[in-house]
C-alpha cells in the first residue's frame, strides 16, 4: 500500500491508471518513488514526431502511454514507411533500449535499426528517467526479468503486425489502420489521414488504398463529411479488419 505522500498520487488520474497497467505497478514503493520523482507528463499533438530515429544515439526515451495512440515506423531510402508498432494507454515505449543496455560488454547487442515514433492523435505520455531505470534494473533481478518479458511480448506483437502489413489482404490492412486511427468527435468516429499516409503506414501505395476506400464507401462503411473521413459502420469495418479475404485487390 502506497502512503499518501508517494509520488504516484501526484500523477493525473489517467496517468495513475496507465501506470497501474504496466510492470512498474508491482515494484517496491521506494523504487517506484525514485522513478516517479522525475517523471513528466508530456502532451503530444497529432502527427508530432516525438521519437526521431536519431534519438537513440543520446539518452533513450522511456515512457508510459497515458492516452491517445502512438505509431512507430521504419522509413525506406525512397521515403516509404512501414508501421512496426502501435502503442496505446498503459503501454511502454523505449524499454528495449534499456534492456539492450543490460547486455554484458562481452556480448554486445546487434546494432538497432533507427525507428521513428509519432502521435497519430492527441496523446499524452509519462516520461521516465531512463538512467534511473537502467541502474535499478542492473541491481534488481525482478525488474530486469520484468523488462525482459516486456521486450519479448513487444517483439511478438511487432512481428504479428509486420506480418499482417505484408501478407494480409489490402482490405484488412486498410480497415485495421482506419480503426487504429479513429478518434471520437461528437457522435462520429473520424480519421484524419490522407490516402498516401494510410498507404505509407501499411506498406502499400496510394492508388491501391484509394480503391479500397472507394469500396468501403460503396458498402456504407465510411463517408466524407465536411472534409472529414467518418467511420459510418465501425462494427462492419472491424469485421473487415479481422478477415479481409473477400477482397481480391492486389498490392
Amino acid at each position: 500500500m502506497l502512503d499518501a505522500d508517494h509520488p504516484v498520487h501526484r500523477l493525473s488520474p489517467d496517468a495513475q491508471s496507465a501506470w497501474g497497467s504496466t510492470l512498474f505497478a508491482t515494484l517496491p514503493p521506494p523504487l517506484t518513488a525514485s522513478l516517479l520523482q522525475r517523471a513528466v507528463e508530456v502532451t503530444l499533438t497529432p502527427r508530432e514526431v516525438f521519437y526521431p530515429g536519431a534519438h537513440h544515439a543520446e539518452t533513450p526515451l522511456c515512457a508510459v502511454v497515458v492516452d491517445g495512440l502512438l505509431r512507430f515506423y521504419l522509413t525506406s531510402s525512397d521515403g516509404r514507411a512501414m508501421t512496426v508498432r502501435y502503442a496505446g494507454h498503459g503501454q511502454l515505449v523505449g524499454v528495449r533500449r534499456i534492456a539492450m543496455g543490460l547486455v554484458p560488454a562481452s556480448c554486445p547487442p546487434p546494432e538497432e535499426t533507427a525507428i521513428n515514433g509519432e502521435a497519430l492523435q492527441a496523446s499524452r505520455i509519462l516520461t521516465l528517467p531512463a538512467t534511473v531505470l537502467a541502474a535499478a534494473a542492473r541491481s534488481n533481478a525482478t525488474l530486469s526479468g520484468a523488462l525482459a518479458r516486456e521486450v519479448a511480448v513487444q517483439a511478438v506483437h511487432d512481428r504479428e503486425l509486420i506480418a499482417a502489413n505484408v501478407f494480409r489482404p489490402i482490405r484488412e490492412r486498410v480497415a485495421r489502420h482506419l480503426i487504429n486511427l479513429a478518434t471520437r468527435e461528437g457522435p462520429d468516429l473520424v480519421v484524419h489521414a490522407s490516402h498516401q499516409e494510410i498507404a505509407d503506414a501499411i506498406g502499400s501505395v496510394r492508388e491501391v488504398v484509394s480503391r479500397a476506400m472507394v469500396r468501403f464507401r460503396a458498402e456504407g462503411l465510411v463517408d466524407r463529411r465536411r472534409r472529414r473521413l467518418v467511420l459510418t459502420n465501425p462494427a462492419r469495418l472491424h469485421a473487415a479488419a479481422i478477415d479481409g479475404r473477400d477482397c481480391q485487390t492486389a498490392v
